[in-house]
């Protein structure tokens, strides 16, 4: 049974898609485990986060309280509201996922921070005389309370400490693992790649070289030679449409160049078409009695005729670039003119005053259109003008 390149090929891609599926089955299972890892660690972070603060308040706590019994500060407030915020952290470090000896460190600090706070809740209630005779008593009750409260509190920092270390750690390992199995099968799955391609390439080469000369022959003009046909495969039809090809190609030269002669001809034809037009409009713009003037967009002005030399005193080259507001006795007028002939299109016969060079006042009939390019964006205007002025005075 004769194997096709195509049956060749999809061996092949079938074979690379495998351990490319297997390379993704591995980074899948890798990130999720790395994900994993990292939950985890965002939720052990956020315990040593909120442990850590107990301890800060805890300690915060014990300080006041100490102060407050010595009589070193007297603010009552202060030391209810660091109290109310240690209740609170208690509750919530209470309800976060602790191991047993987390909550029994827990158990413990919830124990001593009662009996602490009732302890001083009864010192506050006691008169003067009272305090003096139960202080050192009550003193005495503290100091063995609030170390064992510290090393309570200080036992539930280290356990979420090392617990969030664990956590770290274990993930550092997953983490390495996976990368590792994905570097082997990456490996493994480009070495099969090659020696796929290697084995293919040999396949098709040769047939492929014979082909390449013959066609490096055509790219240099000669499309007389024919490639011989070595196989019955797919190769062996591409040699045979390439045949076919040059076939063709030597039937398109010959018409390509019978339509280059005749093109030619045309383009002559049409360029001598073209100056005579162009020379044609020349004459009429340059040889017209009335005013002829273009501006662009902004007014500047881009062609003056020998009739608007005559009717005006200027030189066409003094005018290039000028606006031609200023040509207009009144420049508001020419503004007023200029928006209507870009929104209607032209002006008609509107007739206005110029100055002239010497300062003399000139009547026109004028006639602005806009100009337009093959888009139809208006690219400037184009004014006509005739003489009117013996009529005016007249």
């Amino acid at each position: 049974m004769k194997i096709t390149i195509k049956t060749k090929l999809m061996i092949g891609y079938i074979t690379m898609l495998g351990f490319m599926v297997i390379v993704s089955a591995v980074a899948y299972l890798t990130v999720g485990n790395v994900n994993k890892s990292v939950n985890q660690i965002l939720i052990y972070a956020h315990k040593y986060d909120m442990v850590d603060g107990l301890r800060h308040s805890a300690k915060q706590f014990v300080d006041v309280n100490d102060s407050l019994i010595r009589g070193q500060i007297q603010d009552i407030e202060y030391y209810r509201s660091l109290t109310l915020d240690l209740e609170k952290k208690l509750l919530y470090v209470g309800k976060l996922r602790l191991k047993e000896d987390e909550k029994g460190f827990l158990k413990e600090i919830n124990t001593r921070f009662d009996f602490i706070r009732k302890l001083t809740e009864e010192f506050f209630k006691w008169t003067s005389a009272t305090r003096n005779a139960n202080l050192p008593a009550l003193l005495r009750e503290m100091d063995k309370a609030k170390p064992n409260l510290i090393s309570s509190v200080e036992g539930l920092y280290d356990e979420a400490w090392r617990s969030l270390d664990n956590v770290t750690i274990l993930a550092s390992q997953n983490k390495e693992s996976g990368i590792r199995q994905i570097v082997i099968f990456s490996v493994i799955a480009i070495i099969v790649g090659i020696i796929i391609s290697i084995y293919i390439s040999q396949k098709i080469t040769t047939p492929i070289k014979a082909l390449s000369i013959a066609a490096s022959g055509v790219a240099k003009g000669d499309i007389e030679q024919i490639v011989g046909k070595t196989a019955e495969d797919e190769i062996g039809e591409l040699i045979a449409s390439f045949n076919q090809m040059l076939s063709e190609l030597k039937a398109s030269r010959e018409q390509i160049e019978k339509y280059n002669k005749e093109l030619k001809t045309m383009v002559e034809e049409r360029t001598v078409e073209l100056e005579k037009t162009k020379e044609y409009l020349e004459n009429i713009l340059e040889y017209s009695g009335d005013m002829i003037i273009t501006t662009t967009l902004f007014d500047e002005i881009v062609q003056f005729n020998r009739g608007a030399e005559n009717i005006l005193d200027y030189h066409r080259e003094d005018m290039a670039g000028s606006k031609i507001e200023h040509l207009f006795v009144d420049k508001n007028e020419y503004k007023r003119i200029k928006k209507k002939a870009i929104e209607d299109g032209a002006v008609f016969g509107y007739e206005t005053k110029l100055m002239k060079k010497n300062g003399d006042i000139v009547y026109v009939s004028l006639t602005l259109s806009r100009l337009q390019d093959r888009n139809g964006n208006i690219i400037g205007l184009i004014g006509i003008g005739r003489d009117i002025t013996n009529t005016k005075l007249s």
